[in-house]
C-alpha cells in the first residue's frame, strides 16, 4: 500500500510520542488539500486528536488559518461534548443503580468515564454503551424511557431468528433530549466464530470500582475494555472507520495499564482472533515508536497492508454488508440457523412485516409476504457483493483468526529490540 500524504498525516496524528511528532514535522504540510484532510480527520473521529498532536509537534502554526479555525471549533465542540456525556452517562448509571440495576459503561463511555485521553474532547463518541444484566435489560429500558430517552427512528424490533447473532446484542437504540443516543448491551459481543457470548458475567466479575462526579461506578478491566474495542473494529468489521480511533484508545489504555496488552491477547485467544488482538497491539507500537520510513515500509508489507488499507477506507459501508453477507452464507457453523436466518429474510413474520409496511388489510398481507424479496433487492448494496470486497472480508476474518503469524511478527521485533 502506498500511503498518501493526508494517510500519513491521519496515522501521525493518532499518538502523542516523540515519533508521531517527528513524523508530522517531516510531512510537506503545505502540500496537503486540508479541506479533504480534516473531512477524512472528521469521518474517522480523529479530528480533535489531529489538532492535539499537530499543537505537540509545534506544527499547528503551520496550517491555513481557515484549517485552524475549523480544527479549534471542531476540538471546542468535543469538549463540550464530553462534558455533557459524562455528566449524562453517570446520571443514567445512577438512576439504574437506584432500581438494583448495575450498569458498566463499554467503549467510549468507558474511555471517558475512566479518564483515559488526557484532555476532554479527544475521545469522540455520540453513543453511550451500557452492559446490562440480560434479565435486567428491558426493565433498565423502561427506566431509560422514562428519563426522557425515545426510540430512534426504524424497526423498534425484530424477530430473532431473522438476525445474526452479532446483530443481538443490545436493544434498539434510545435518543435523548440532548441528542445523546443510549444502547443497552445484553453482553459485550456473540462471537460467532467461537460461538461464544462475551458475558455480562465475565465483565461484571472483573470490573473495577471508580469515583466519577462524586459517584460511585463500575468500570470494565482494561483488558476486558481493550478485547471489546478490539473486536469492535477488527473483527465485526460494521464499524471499520472506527480502526484509527481504536488505535488511539489502545495506546492510552495501555499505557496506563502495560499489563492488559498481554491480558487482552491472551482473551482474544480464547475467543479465536488472537490474530486481531497481536495485530492491534503491533499497530500501536508502529505509530507509537516508527520512524518515517519504518512507517511507509510497514505499509508496504503484506502483515499491515490489509488493515492500514481498511482503517483509511472512506466508503465502509459495502465492507460491512460483504461482512454480513458471509455471515448469512457461512454454513460451516450453525447450519440450521443460519438457514433458518436466510428464510426469515425472503418469508417474515407477519409482525415484522406490520413493522416494514405498517397495518394492512388481510388480503394485502399475502402481497407484503410476496413484495418483501423485491424489496431486499431493490435496497440491496450491490458494492458489498463485490468480488474485491468479499476478498478483503475472507483476508480480513483469516487475519483474525490466524495469530501464528502475528505472534511470530511480535517475537521477531522483540528479539531485535533485545539485541539492539
Amino acid at each position: 500500500m502506498q500511503l498518501t500524504a493526508t494517510d500519513k498525516l491521519l496515522l501521525n496524528c493518532l499518538l502523542p510520542t516523540e515519533a508521531s511528532a517527528a513524523r508530522l514535522r517531516q510531512l510537506p504540510l503545505s502540500e496537503i488539500d486540508w479541506s479533504a484532510a480534516l473531512c477524512r480527520a472528521e469521518f474517522h473521529s480523529i479530528a480533535s486528536l489531529l489538532r492535539f498532536n499537530l499543537a505537540q509537534s509545534d506544527s499547528l502554526n503551520l496550517l491555513p488559518e481557515a484549517g485552524k479555525e475549523s480544527l479549534r471549533v471542531t476540538s471546542q465542540t468535543w469538549a463540550a461534548r464530553h462534558l455533557a456525556y459524562v455528566s449524562e452517562a453517570v446520571r443514567l448509571i445512577a438512576a439504574l443503580k437506584v432500581a438494583g440495576i448495575t450498569a458498566i459503561p463499554l467503549k467510549g463511555a468507558a474511555l471517558m468515564l475512566g479518564g483515559y485521553y488526557p484532555q476532554a474532547g479527544l475521545r469522540a463518541a455520540l453513543d453511550m454503551d451500557l452492559l446490562v444484566a440480560p434479565e435486567k435489560q428491558q426493565q433498565a429500558d423502561e427506566i431509560i424511557s422514562a428519563l426522557g430517552y425515545e426510540d430512534l427512528p426504524g424497526r423498534r424490533s425484530v424477530p430473532q431468528r431473522q438476525r445474526l447473532a452479532n446483530e443481538l446484542n443490545h436493544l434498539w437504540p434510545r435518543r435523548g433530549p440532548s441528542g445523546l443516543i443510549v444502547e443497552l448491551h445484553r453482553r459485550a459481543f456473540q462471537f460467532t466464530q467461537a460461538e461464544r457470548d462475551f458475558t455480562f458475567a465475565e465483565v461484571h466479575s472483573r470490573a473495577v470500582s471508580a469515583i466519577v462526579a462524586g459517584a460511585e461506578l463500575l468500570l470494565p478491566a482494561p483488558a476486558d475494555l481493550a478485547f471489546h474495542l478490539v473486536h469492535h473494529t477488527l473483527v465485526d468489521l460494521q464499524t471499520t472507520k472506527a480502526i484509527l480511533r481504536t488505535i488511539a484508545d489502545l495506546h492510552f489504555i495501555f499505557a496506563a495499564h502495560p499489563e492488559a496488552c498481554e491480558a487482552m491477547i491472551h482473551q482474544a485467544d480464547e475467543f479465536g482472533f488472537g490474530g486481531a488482538a497481536c495485530l492491534a497491539n503491533q499497530l500501536v507500537k508502529l505509530l507509537a515508536e516508527a520512524s518515517s520510513v519504518e512507517l511507509d515500509e510497514a505499509a508496504s508489507s503484506e502483515l499491515f497492508a490489509l488493515v492500514l488499507e481498511t482503517a483509511l477506507e472512506e466508503e465502509t459501508l459495502p465492507l460491512a454488508d460483504a461482512a454480513r453477507l458471509f455471515e448469512y452464507l457461512d454454513f460451516s457453523r450453525q447450519p440450521m440457523a443460519k438457514l433458518g436466518n436466510l428464510t426469515s429474510l425472503l418469508f417474515t413474520s407477519r409482525q415484522h412485516l406490520t413493522e416494514l409496511y405498517g397495518q394492512t388489510q388481510q388480503e394485502s398481507v399475502y402481497w407484503n409476504y410476496l413484495r418483501r424479496p423485491f424489496d431486499l433487492l431493490r435496497k440491496f448494496d450491490w458494492a458489498g457483493f463485490s468480488p474485491s470486497n468479499l476478498l478483503k472480508v475472507w483476508k480480513l476474518r483469516k487475519l483474525a483468526r490466524g495469530n501464528d503469524e502475528g505472534r511470530d511478527g511480535e517475537t521477531e521485533r522483540q528479539r531485535d529490540g533485545e539485541k539492539t
